[in-house]
């Protein structure tokens, strides 16, 4: 079963670096619309929650400082939208272009799944400090779909920041 998981995991990968083919760099930052996320904290947003589900201890919220992947996308303020829309990104975050959030997002991605994968967990067992019903399995399950669900996110920003985007 975790092949299996693996595999559709690693699909929706496939779709995230689709959807930054020709990705402008001025956009990756900015926001279509009041209310709306970038691309960029799009992609942090992802990261963290991936990061700290498959490489991190847990906790509400998650201690970075504790998690076993590092990165500047790995940032408290992406962790959910009500903090990140009354948030700016770092300067540090402002300097990321398209290809730069790319990567690190494809590297987090790879980083957090190989720190999971050292640990040979049963997937019907009980993620430490995550609470009662987040299994390793269903943690995988929606990573699957939060990734998806995300990558089709950054096309609807995309389009409204006047791009064109690959046929998706």
């Amino acid at each position: 079963m975790l092949e299996a998981y693996l595999s559709v995991l690693e699909l929706t990968y496939f779709e995230v670096k689709c959807v930054f083919d020709g990705l402008q760099d001025q956009n990756v930052w900015k926001r279509p619309a009041p209310g709306l996320l970038s691309i960029g904290e799009i992609a942090g947003h992802v990261c963290y929650w991936q990061a700290t589900r498959f490489s991190g201890e847990g906790g509400n919220p998650p201690d970075l400082s504790k998690c076993h992947v590092s990165s500047p996308l790995i940032d408290q303020r992406f962790s959910y939208y009500p903090g990140t829309i009354e948030t700016q990104p770092s300067e540090q975050h402002l300097a990321m272009s398209a290809e730069h959030v790319l990567k690190e997002w494809l590297r987090v991605h790879e980083e957090s799944l190989a720190y999971f994968k050292s640990l040979n967990v049963d997937l019907a067992g009980k993620m430490p400090g995550w609470g009662d019903w987040w299994t390793y399995g269903e943690s995988l399950k929606y990573t699957i779909f939060h990734v998806g669900y995300h990558a089709g996110q950054i096309y609807s920003v995309r389009h409204l920041l006047g791009e064109t985007t690959p046929d998706n």
